[in-house]
């Protein structure tokens, strides 16, 4: 009799959503497919077949849901999700103590030698408590699916007791800085005048550093006063930080993974996969330059993946053998379960890269997993004086008019070879410039849902006001 291990992590929409710029969600979404692509490699390694996802070979877009035949120890599973995530945070935390010009006794925020074994650095902290582990185990796929859902009821979470002042992206985590952790006898007093200047002058640097960093990396270090007069003008600054920005561990994180320098020593996609892609360039937010959010979610996929678990492998016969996909030598529920997720992450690989998915290149997709995908249509940040096309209500509704075409043949060869019918419902939120990006995530969660609970197989409309206001078409 064969058993399998269903395996999962948490807390994902929530490590996504706090984000200010789309340099945040690319960073997030990279930095999961990583997570997970690292827990199928090690599945690998231990010769336990992976069921789910499909292509285990392609990290990008990789969902979070893990499931093997055989056993994959919860233990084994933790150490292998912390160890690549605290390389990520300790390649990050080297390169800026590297080359910030910051001397190396000033900085209070990580885990010294003498510490070691005894008491956590901050960044050690975000190490051990960022990620909530979930494990189920079974003599069945459907068994071992149940019993990580079960499992997932005991929550499996350590809160941070951090002191300092908080982020400005969230404002519930601690300010990112080299005297973070340092020991206050008063942890309730605000930050001197020259602390607050120590940390402008961390934050400036920074700023500096990744705006051009294949040039400045390296160079003498500027002084705060020389830093404010080069950095006079917003139009020309913040490429990755923004120097008034005031951000966390993982915040900060999110930023730095998509440097490509530091992408290569961590092993992570780039965000551009080749040296002739055009430059990543983010969302102009100026007045009368809004922007179409569309968040997709593939309709019933846990009902569907019960419904293969549980019935036996019969091909379909009018299907010919050299179109149906390979497999492993696996149990038949289980083959059925490989076919689907290798169909859906196949078509989500197709839908990120279609060159011809957007008007005139006003778009991009940040994610698709296959039963899931985000992006967004937007007017991309120009060189001055050019002013950036905007997109135009019209173009968004005409795009969105054509958006059920791009998974009708995912949804042929879904019927045609597994008689399932797949269906999407997508909530799409048209919102001003001023309207915070974390906001925007949350309507449109809040669409796709309201999508859902209208019947399934629908958009739904959300336009989003710089007030706050919102209207959803009846």
């Amino acid at each position: 009799m064969s058993d399998y291990t269903a395996a999962s992590f948490a807390p994902v929409q929530g490590f996504i959503e706090k984000s200010r710029k789309l340099r945040d969600l690319y960073g997030s979404s990279l930095i999961l497919s990583f997570l997970s692509s690292k827990l199928v490699q090690k599945a690998e390694s231990l010769g336990l077949p992976v069921i789910s996802p499909g292509l285990p070979d392609v990290a990008k877009g990789m969902p979070n849901r893990i499931l093997v035949q055989g056993k994959f120890d919860r233990n084994l599973v933790k150490t292998t999700l912390l160890t690549e995530w605290q390389k990520i945070l300790t390649i990050c935390r080297e390169w800026i103590e590297a080359n910030l010009g910051i001397p190396t006794n000033q900085y209070c925020w990580s885990q010294t030698e003498a510490d070691q074994g005894h008491q956590k650095g901050e960044w050690e902290r975000w190490g051990s408590y960022t990620w909530e582990i979930f494990w189920g185990y079974g003599d069945s796929v459907q068994a071992a699916m149940d019993d990580l859902e079960r499992r997932k009821l005991k929550r499996d979470w350590i809160a941070i007791n951090w002191m300092g002042e908080s982020s400005s992206l969230t404002g519930t985590d601690a300010i990112a800085w080299h005297q973070l952790g340092k020991f206050n006898p008063n942890p309730g007093r605000s930050l001197s005048q020259g602390e607050l200047e120590e940390m402008e002058l961390f934050y400036r640097r920074l700023s500096w550093l990744l705006d051009n960093p294949d040039y400045r990396v390296g160079q003498k270090s500027l002084s705060l006063q020389e830093l404010r007069e080069k950095q006079a003008n917003p139009d020309q600054i913040g490429r990755y930080i923004a120097p008034n920005e005031r951000l966390s561990i993982p915040e900060l994180v999110k930023r730095l993974v998509t440097y490509d320098k530091l992408a290569d020593k961590i092993g992570l996609d780039k965000l551009k996969a080749k040296p002739d892609d055009p430059e990543f360039k983010d969302i102009i937010r100026e007045p009368g330059y809004w922007t179409g959010w569309f968040m997709g979610d593939g309709d019933k996929v846990g009902d569907k993946l019960k419904r293969l678990a549980s019935r036996p492998d019969e091909p379909r016969r009018d299907v010919p053998v050299e179109r149906l996909l390979p497999v492993e030598d696996l149990p038949p529920t289980a083959t059925n379960l490989k076919k689907f997720t290798q169909l859906i992450r196949e078509w989500g690989q197709k839908f990120q890269k279609n060159p011809d998915l957007f008007p005139q290149g006003k778009g991009r997709v940040i994610y698709a997993g296959g039963d899931d995908f985000l992006g967004v249509l937007y007017s991309p940040e120009s060189d001055p004086p050019t002013p950036p096309d905007k997109v135009k209500p019209i173009e968004a509704l005409q795009w969105l008019l054509t958006l059920e075409q791009h998974w009708q043949d995912q949804q042929q060869k879904i019927k045609h070879q597994l008689n399932l019918d797949f269906t999407y419902s997508v909530g799409f939120v048209w919102a001003g410039h001023q309207v915070p990006q974390r906001d925007i995530l949350q309507h449109c969660r809040e669409a796709e849902q309201r999508a859902k609970n209208q019947g399934r197989d629908r958009l739904t409309i959300r336009v989003v006001f710089n007030s706050g206001q919102y209207s959803s078409p009846k």
